[in-house]
């Protein structure tokens, strides 16, 4: 099943993980609830949704979620 998120929606998965946006630049960085220190790069200004390939990215490097399933699992419990 394909996931679709918007720069909006990864900003929010980023506040929901206690994650705070660096100055005025595009990096949030923070250590979330599980003790986990991330760091992801919002293209805030963008519209519309982000491509497959970089959601998987955001997902498992960034975030690291276990999969795109899961990071999107995360979002609408919130």
């Amino acid at each position: 099943m394909g996931y679709t998120f918007t720069w909006d929606d990864i900003e929010q998965i980023c506040r929901n993980l206690g994650m705070k946006r660096q100055g005025k630049s595009a990096v949030w960085k923070g250590i979330g609830p599980d003790g986990i220190k991330r760091t992801c790069i919002i293209h805030a200004k963008h519209k519309g949704n982000v491509g497959s390939g970089l959601i998987h990215k955001i997902a498992t490097k960034e975030l690291k979620f276990a999969s795109v399933e899961e990071m999107y699992h995360f979002f609408k419990g919130k």
